[in-house]
């Protein structure tokens, strides 16, 4: 009996112990970013990249004009702590992104280079982030300006990706998944663009 008594009470007491059951709120702060797209690039479409033959695209550093740089998720289950659990990580997305970006592009068959270019792709990040409720519902939207060599802005606008990933809840992998398939969704979304190719092709 005393053994019993003794044994409920270490439970209560662990059950109310601040920090109690954190592990798995707390587990997905400040986590790495990691490239793992899960669908084969020929997946997203065929591109007509007849316009950027002899074009040859020098992606710059990204810059990041989200309010809250580390965010890059949320889980909406409330299955675990009663509220709602955010995701964050320690690097730095713009930078992540520009890398990822121009990898992307020569995927898809497009000239990527790091000097010497017709063209220079700037982008700001306005939105890289996954909202996990049954899915994962991943976001990501850049302002993209597009600059001649002479100097001269010949495009601008927003390209958005987005993909939605189903898989065990709140595991880095599933958002790191999300992020990389919408990531190349908003790639192919301006490279496929005809106001793009327009320019490209008129200042060429």
């Amino acid at each position: 009996m005393k053994r019993t008594l003794l044994l409920c009470l270490v439970v209560c007491i662990a059950c109310v112990t601040p920090g109690y059951g954190a592990q798995t709120v707390s587990k997905l702060r400040g986590i790495p970013l990691e490239w793992k797209p899960t669908e084969a690039i020929s997946s997203y479409g065929a591109i007509d990249v007849s316009a950027y033959h002899n074009a040859h695209f020098v992606i710059r550093p990204f810059t990041d004009v989200r309010t809250q740089p580390a965010d890059i998720g949320i889980n909406t289950e409330k299955r675990f702590s009663g509220r709602d659990m955010h995701v964050t990580t320690r690097q730095n997305v713009a930078g992540w992104l520009t890398g990822k970006c121009a990898k992307v592009f020569s995927q898809f068959g497009i000239n990527a280079v790091t000097s010497n270019g017709t063209f220079f792709v700037d982008a700001a990040v306005v939105s890289f982030f996954v909202t996990e409720s049954s899915d994962y519902n991943a976001d990501v939207s850049l302002n993209v300006t597009l600059t001649a060599k002479n100097g001269t802005v010949v495009w601008k606008g927003m390209t958005t990706g987005n993909a939605t990933r189903f898989g065990r809840s709140h595991k880095a992998e599933n958002y790191y998944e999300a992020l990389s398939n919408a990531t190349i969704s908003a790639v192919h979304g301006l490279l496929n663009n005809d106001s793009f190719k327009r320019a490209v092709l008129e200042n060429i």
